[in-house]
């Protein structure tokens, strides 16, 4: 075995050139997919770092017309305890974020209210202190908090003398009574959590409790599956909500927890996944080939050793012994491409993958990188190993180092091999591209350009009553609009692609309450559609001396007056008051641009003044630079109003399809290596048949043969084997680009047009490849290359 490897090595270190670009080509490879593998594991796996995992249930309450689940109430969580036959633990957990007060500026933060079950079901044990009490759980229980550790390291400094100090939340002081170990970060961004009693004590907790805002976690017994779970919590709640009026018409919804936090992420990283193994394949294909045509060029070498004794295992042996040697180098270097592209990944990411921020390049994916090199390296040395075994000597002797070249059926079927793998990849590529350029161009129903957006919530403390957030709102108009270069300001409870507050809607005279239709609701100073530039279609806008009135959308006047003028109808939502609509505007698209617009009704601000508000600002010139003076002004206000983010409104339209952007940009990237890695093939093909048939080129030219017949002898094999490869990758394609639908946005998967494309785009490519070599090829002096045979 070392006489076999000292072999290899002096071998391959007579070729450096052959050897650099085999072991580039195969880090290419090895590195995509150890990163890749590096966030699918770091999302899918370490997002749920919990023991039994597979267990662990998310339980929502649904309303059948909304067709999606939405948060419970606290009465749904205590009945779904009852369920003890197939749920061995139950938690529930509310969020919020209040004000931290203290040293430095005001900020507010992540919290969640948690049962006392909620760590043990998860599994956690704190790394300081203590967790919830069982007693901590009823209305009227201490403020006590348990910090994240992130919070616990940088508001305390890591400081074993946290526990028992207090942190002040809004108008309420909190008792630490634990920290929580670095790994546990559920729900992601938590800075600390506390008991649920207390956040159910007082007049604001009586509200909660009646409320759909609570998450509830939930650990299946051994044995149970979710669709198990599901049944059973049908049964109970079918009989003890019939009565309820706070969860009548509502339906359970079970989904395990992994499902629920990744979602369609998903599947979406395990599509990625199997194209950047694609990319291993066509890189391992081309390296097969480079050795294929070394072994062909070294033949009278291998008939000279089998004819002095040598085996054919080793021979065979020898090959494999030339290939794992440079998967070994490919690995390290595929290895350093991981650790340097992972970052990249994660930056791409953000916001988008759960626990991405956490991804490294671990030892599971060393592990993983090590496994791949070897694979690849017996998988590129096994062809050439083969090959070797089957050329009698004597034929190997006579023929020197001619070999059979250009027209090697190994060589030509590795080459067809990575031109249809290519076409794969680049026509998944080309749909995601085409869908996500479709997407940027869908008219969202309003303008954000020119217009800056200030998201915060007031706080309790100060802003308790509606006469209080009114007198805020009013002037923090008024200093919007004296900013320099604003030409209108506005504040509303809900912009687009933002979130919002749904409700169901009561149209005056109309059937029973499981009917009701529902909406996006959105309380909205006077000038708000004149800032986001939605177009007023009938009748007047928002006046706030007018309270009872509304403004609805195009799609809510189908929906609620679909033959009938909207205009002077009533309807309500939340409570019973009723609302006279007086207006009609343009529909804007709520979720995403690849969303349909929803049904919107707005309503005037100074009748529902809430805490959580949006400021913005439409401006003469780029958005960014009226960001600062609208920080300052509304800061200028209060000072004690936290601040979320500031940003222009296209920053919003941009995060609404970054999803979108990254599976588009990371499918692109990975056929854009395929891409050169099959034109490295043709090429190094090229280049070798012409070196190996300088005679018969030279025999050619010395009977007449022009340039242009020699250019076209070697660019039309070339061609032939590419639309070969074409031909067997369009149908491969077709198969493999459904997978992508739930991806592609107004494209069919088997769209002509991107495939159409591909073909263009390799026939381009296969045409420069072969140019070069042929052009030289047309330059072979014939009396040379035949005195040099």
């Amino acid at each position: 075995m070392l006489t076999d490897l000292r072999y290899a090595l002096r071998a391959l270190a007579k070729s450096p050139g052959f050897t650099a670009v085999a072991v580039l080509t195969l880090a290419l490879g090895i590195g995509a997919n150890t990163a890749m593998f590096s966030v699918v594991e770091g999302v899918l796996v370490r997002s749920l770092p919990f023991p039994s995992a597979d267990r662990l249930l998310d339980l929502k309450q649904m309303l059948p017309q909304y067709g999606a689940g939405a948060t419970s109430t606290i009465t749904a969580y205590e009945t779904w305890r009852a369920a003890r036959d197939v749920l061995e633990e139950t938690a529930a957990y509310t969020g919020s974020n209040p004000s931290l007060l203290g040293v430095g500026e005001v900020k507010r933060v992540q919290v969640w209210a948690v049962s006392a079950s909620f760590f043990p079901l998860l599994g956690a044990d704190p790394l300081l202190g203590r967790a919830f009490l069982q007693a901590e759980d009823h209305p009227g229980a201490a403020p006590v908090a348990v910090l994240s550790y992130a919070f616990w390291q940088s508001r305390f400094g890591g400081t074993r003398a946290a526990i028992g100090q207090s942190v002040t939340l809004d108008a309420t002081t909190y008792t630490i009574v634990g920290v929580m170990p670095p790994r546990f970060r559920y729900p992601a961004g938590t800075a600390l959590w506390t008991a649920l009693g207390h956040a159910l004590s007082g007049p604001s907790g009586a509200s909660l409790a009646k409320e759909h805002g609570f998450w509830v976690v939930a650990r299946m017994r051994p044995g149970v599956t979710a669709a198990g779970a599901q049944h059973r919590l049908d049964e109970i709640t079918r009989r003890s909500w019939a009565t309820d009026p706070i969860n009548t018409g509502w339906l359970p919804v079970v989904t395990p927890l992994r499902d629920y936090l990744v979602g369609g992420v998903g599947t979406s990283l395990l599509l990625m996944l199997g194209a950047v193994g694609l990319v291993l394949l066509v890189a391992c294909a081309n390296v097969t080939g480079m050795l294929l045509a070394r072994a062909t060029s070294r033949g009278p070498d291998l008939a000279v050793r089998v004819a002095l004794g040598a085996t054919r295992g080793r021979l065979v042996r020898q090959a494999l012994t030339e290939a794992l040697v440079l998967a070994g180098g490919a690995c390290v270097l595929g290895v350093a491409l991981a650790t340097w592209g992972v970052p990249v990944l994660v930056s791409l990411g953000a916001g988008e993958l759960p626990a991405v921020a956490d991804v490294t390049v671990d030892g599971w994916a060393l592990g993983v990188a090590a496994g791949i090199g070897a694979c690849s390296g017996l998988a590129a040395g096994l062809a050439p190993g083969l090959f070797a075994t089957r050329v009698p000597p004597a034929d190997a002797i006579q023929r020197g180092s001619q070999g059979s070249g250009w027209r090697s059926r190994a060589s030509d079927g590795f080459l067809i091999g990575q031109v249809a793998l290519t076409v794969v990849l680049l026509c998944a590529a080309g749909l995601l591209g085409r869908s996500f350029l479709r997407l940027t161009r869908v008219d969202v129903g309003f303008d954000p350009a020119h217009v800056a957006v200030v998201r915060l919530q007031l706080p309790r403390i100060r802003y308790d009553t509606a006469p209080r957030r009114l007198a805020w709102i009013h002037q923090t108009l008024q200093e919007a609009q004296a900013i320099p270069g604003v030409t209108t300001a506005a504040i509303a409870s809900g912009i687009p692609l933002d979130g919002g507050a749904i409700g169901s809607v009561r149209v005056a005279g109309r059937g029973p309450d499981r009917d009701r239709p529902w909406a996006w609701i959105a309380a909205v100073s006077a000038d708000y559609f004149r800032v986001i530039g939605v177009p007023l279609l009938r009748g007047r806008a928002l006046d706030a001396a007018e309270p009872r009135t509304v403004v609805i959308d195009q799609v809510a006047a189908r929906a609620y007056f679909p033959r009938e003028d909207p205009l002077g109808k009533q309807l309500s939502f939340f409570d019973t008051i009723p609302r006279t609509v007086v207006g009609v505007v343009g529909d804007t698209r709520q979720e995403s641009p690849a969303k349909a617009p929803p049904p919107h009704i707005y309503e005037p601000l100074d009748h529902d003044p809430v805490p959580y508000l949006k400021v913005l600002v439409r401006t003469t010139a780029e958005p960014r630079h009226a960001l600062n003076a609208l920080r300052l002004a509304v800061r200028g206000v209060d000072p004690t109003v936290p601040l979320d983010a500031v940003s222009p409104l296209s920053a919003l339209l941009a995060e609404s399809i970054a999803a979108q952007r990254f599976y588009a940009v990371l499918l692109g990237v990975f056929a854009v290596i395929a891409l050169l890695l099959a034109g490295a093939g043709i090429y190094g093909l090229a280049a070798y048949a012409v070196s190996r048939r300088t005679r018969e080129i030279a025999v050619r030219i010395a009977i007449g043969a022009g340039p242009g017949r020699v250019l076209g002898l070697i660019v039309g094999r070339g061609l032939a084997l590419t639309f070969g490869g074409i031909t067997v990758g369009a149908a491969g394609a077709l198969a493999a680009t459904r997978l992508l639908r739930g991806l592609l946005f107004e494209i069919a998967p088997t769209d002509p047009g991107v495939l159409g494309g591909v073909a263009v785009l390799l026939a381009g490519t296969t045409l420069l490849a072969c140019w070069l070599p042929a052009r030289r090829a047309t330059k072979v002096d014939p009396m040379v290359a035949l005195r040099s045979e």
